[in-house]
């Protein structure tokens, strides 16, 4: 069952924080786990500055973290019992490093017709504002679509370097602190941003993108997501099957389809394409 405050605080303020999905045991196991795939020859197929995307299509158990009954309860309280999972990305910030995330909606470059949708970000280790953890813009959402501008800069580790242009009072925002196994939840319109990582150890986290089958994809033709509540009554997406192996050639396959199809949607418009770096969220 998902907290009986939940739906109201997600409507009132755009998030939710904390939610417990796993013990602080499993949670710092899944972790090992993504850092053991960080240092491997799988890294560099898998994404770029600081992430790792779609495992779900990969590994089996980040397949049990997206289906989470924790996690599925809280997100069917608002957007239903039908549920698809977009996409999802690993986030690693090394100990004393620059990377951080401007202040950006999610929704901007993601080609979704509506805002049927929702992040939930898990946290594998202790995430608080020393380590870079994300600070949300409480009520934000209510301000629809904000415009953007791509600026380049080598720290910044979203997509195409976007950042809303909108001034912020920073007083007015909150830090999202998280212990392992707590995860936040938030709207795709909320603006929300983080910092570098000051500390000895490494923040890692994993954001997965929810939305109501009722959703479809309006800038490509084609695009994918994996059913994991409810049924599917409309297949506005070609569906993801559930991986049957860690990282065997069939997962490869439809995760370089996959990549492909995001890449084209969430560069759409960008202005050199040839120096786009791997599709990534947060």
């Amino acid at each position: 069952m998902a907290p009986n405050d939940f739906k109201p605080r997600y409507e009132r303020d755009g998030y939710y924080f904390p939610l417990t999905a796993f013990g602080a045991d499993q949670a710092t196991e899944y972790g090992r786990r993504v850092q053991e795939i960080a240092n491997s020859n799988h890294a560099c197929r898998l994404g770029n500055r600081g992430q790792i995307n779609q495992l779900h299509v990969l590994c089996p158990f980040v397949n049990e973290i997206i289906r989470s009954p924790a996690i599925l309860d809280a997100v069917e309280s608002v957007l239903g019992p039908n549920l698809l999972v977009w996409g999802t990305s690993v986030f690693l910030k090394p100990p004393h490093s620059s990377g951080f995330v401007s202040w950006h909606q999610d929704l901007t470059y993601w080609g979704l017709n509506n805002e049927q949708e929702m992040s939930a970000w898990v946290a594998f280790g202790s995430v608080n504002q020393e380590n870079g953890c994300m600070h949300f813009l409480p009520g934000s959402h209510n301000l629809g679509q904000k415009p953007h501008r791509d600026v380049v800069d080598a720290s910044n580790i979203l997509t195409r370097g976007q950042h809303a242009e909108v001034d912020v009072d920073e007083s007015q925002t909150i830090p999202v602190e998280l212990e392992p196994g707590q995860v936040s939840l938030h709207h795709g319109h909320l603006l929300h941003r983080s910092g570098p990582n000051n500390t000895d150890h490494h923040r890692v986290g994993m954001v997965i993108n929810y939305i109501s089958t009722s959703v479809y994809q309006s800038v490509a033709d084609l695009d994918f997501a994996m059913l994991v509540r409810g049924v599917d009554e409309y297949h506005h997406f070609e569906e993801l099957p559930v991986p049957k192996a860690e990282f065997d050639e069939d997962g490869f396959a439809m995760h370089d389809r996959m990549m492909a199809a995001h890449n084209n949607v969430l560069y759409d418009g960008a202005r050199n394409m040839d120096s786009a770096a791997p599709v990534s969220r947060k």
